[in-house]
């Protein structure tokens, strides 16, 4: 049996885009939505302007299984100006705050933006279940630098990533 995917809103989120993702990931994992749990208050940093992705990371719960969890908040880990997502051991987050092009002063399109969201969740369930970051630009597990690196890439596993996962 696959693993099961547990989505984690944290904070305000979507329920469309909550949607989409579970759609998204049920192929490669049975995936639903838990109930949305508050965005720590410690969790955010004044001088940043942005919340620290471990302390939202430590708001999710243990399951049977993978979590993910979703925000619309910007994020950061140390050493970073900013980060897309992270994952450590069973648990992940994304952030969707980045991967909206309004965010980038451009149009709001609703179809790159769930590309985005996509492409994000499945690179951070990657690390969750043992990838490390792949060295082909166009696989899922390519790290992304920048919204440009994350558009270039695709939304799967590169061969050799795909029979890394199988393992």
């Amino acid at each position: 049996m696959k693993t099961a995917i547990f989505i984690q809103p944290i904070g305000r989120v979507d329920v469309e885009i909550l949607s989409y993702l579970t759609n998204a990931l049920t192929p490669l994992w049975p995936a639903q939505v838990l109930d949305p749990v508050d965005i720590p208050g410690d969790a955010y940093d004044e001088v940043r302007d942005q919340y620290d992705g471990m302390a939202l990371l430590n708001v999710l719960p243990d399951k049977e299984g993978a979590v993910l969890g979703v925000t619309d908040m910007d994020i950061f880990a140390e050493g970073l100006n900013f980060i897309f997502g992270l994952a450590c051991g069973g648990k992940a987050l994304i952030s969707l705050k980045r991967l909206r092009p309004e965010f980038y002063g451009m149009p709001e399109n609703t179809k790159l933006f769930r590309h985005r969201a996509q492409k994000e969740a499945v690179h951070e369930l990657g690390h969750v279940f043992g990838l490390e970051h792949c060295p082909d630009k166009r696989c899922v597990m390519h790290f992304s630098n920048s919204i440009w690196d994350t558009d270039f890439k695709g939304g799967t596993f590169c061969r050799s990533c795909e029979r890394e996962l199988q393992r």
